[in-house]
């Protein structure tokens, strides 16, 4: 078995027997409302990824599922998690595909020389407590021969899950690592000064190595590759780049190197180069990243358009009886739920505030602004809340500065 890196979270993983299994192909810049750019710049092109055999899918995120330009052969066979809800499996159907191989958690199925296993989400959140905890998520484990490979892609196990996993497959040669906290914060978070986001961006990615570090002995893969939530942003909010939630790859490589209490082959990887994992080398050799370049590349693209700017300026009095009726349809959803959150969330529009939701605490607030060209295609289900809040896009004001991950998560079903 191979596996050949594009980037972010795309790959192929190939065969003994020549099958080709791509995931999660986000090749075209601009997804998450036109923000989120390839660092370094890709060469691949869709087309170049039409012969593959299958095509696993993680989830719904457009940097796993780019439905813009999801446009592969409408019997390609599709991989994808079987588990509710699945919102991921209604919108293929809906795009008209049929060959839709759904496989359920920890089951096993056959797709060629490969032996496929599914995984929903090990835990609710990584770091925090939360009862809606992680919805979409999934893990893939690709066996061939006397060999194995997992793919995390954003579903971060606990050490828990990594000692289930040790103990099923025995042997686990390759794992593809997530390393990142792609996301708002702190980027977004305006209650912060830049010196405190810089702080917390340091601590953020800190509190993610250490985390690999502490599951990763109880996998003990043969090697580990970071991997996933590898991005840069374009556009107005280019300045978001010096405290976000991620860094490269290199950057986790390092920290990995000089901490994992495990022998364990730490590789990097760029676009197109292959791993070998019953040799146990890359080829080409690998070519460090040139952070210069990367923050030229980012000025250059820093006048990239989101996709809400193109639209007309709204209307202030419809978006004011529309924001009312959402929120009564907001509150509803997490009564359905049985969500009691205790954070008061508030809209800014322009200098007036307006409640959507009644916390249980009074003195937990978090404020909410965007584009209202933004907010009136997240009302009309143009676009969604939880691509709009990765992007970047969302600003917001958290007092205290403490999360309540299912805030975020429930905002999701903000929306007409």
């Amino acid at each position: 078995m191979k596996f050949q890196f594009i980037g972010n979270a795309s790959g192929i993983f190939h065969g003994s027997k020549g099958t080709k299994i791509l995931c999660d192909p986000w090749i075209q810049d601009g997804v998450f409302e036109g923000s989120w750019f390839h660092y370094p710049p890709l060469k691949t092109k869709l087309r170049d990824l039409e012969n593959v055999d299958a095509i696993y899918l993680s989830h719904i995120h457009p940097d796993h599922y780019d439905q813009r330009n999801f446009n592969f052969s409408k019997t390609k066979p599709i991989i994808i998690l079987d588990e509710g809800p699945n919102f991921l499996k209604k919108n293929l159907i809906s795009k008209g595909y049929k060959n839709i191989i759904s496989i359920k958690d920890n089951q096993t199925k056959k797709f060629n020389e490969f032996k496929l296993t599914l995984f929903k989400p090990f835990v609710g959140h990584i770091f925090e407590e939360s009862l809606l905890g992680n919805l979409i998520d999934s893990s893939i484990v690709l066996q061939d021969q006397n060999l194995t490979a997992i793919n995390f892609n954003d579903n971060t196990p606990d050490k828990k899950a990594c000692h289930k996993l040790k103990k099923k497959f025995k042997k686990i040669d390759l794992a593809l690592v997530n390393y990142n906290a792609a996301g708002p914060y702190p980027s977004c978070f305006d209650n912060l000064s830049i010196k405190e986001k810089k702080k917390e961006n340091v601590r953020i990615l800190n509190r993610n190595f250490k985390h690999l570090c502490k599951v990763l002995p109880s996998l003990s893969p043969n090697a580990v590759l970071p991997f996933a939530g590898s991005y840069i942003l374009a556009g107005k909010n280019y300045k978001k780049n010096d405290y976000l939630g991620t860094t490269t790859w290199e950057t986790c490589a390092q920290y990995l190197e000089k901490n994992l209490k495990i022998v364990c082959n730490v590789i990097c990887m760029r676009e197109n180069q292959i791993y070998d994992l019953e040799k146990k080398i890359s080829t080409p050799s690998y070519i460090k990243l040139d952070m210069q370049h990367m923050k030229n590349y980012i000025k250059k693209i820093k006048h990239h358009p989101y996709d809400y700017e193109e639209n007309k300026k709204v209307d202030p009095e419809k978006l004011e009886r529309d924001i009312l009726i959402a929120s009564e349809k907001f509150n509803a959803t997490l009564k359905k739920f049985k969500l009691n959150l205790k954070t008061n969330i508030y809209l800014k529009i322009g200098r007036k505030k307006k409640k959507i939701y009644m916390g249980s605490d009074k003195k937990k607030k978090l404020i909410c602004e965007m584009d209202t060209r933004l907010l009136r295609r997240i009302l009309d289900k143009k676009s969604h809340w939880n691509n709009a809040e990765i992007g970047a896009h969302i600003n917001f004001k958290r007092y205290p500065n403490i999360m309540e991950p299912d805030v975020h998560t429930s905002l999701s079903f903000f929306h007409l």
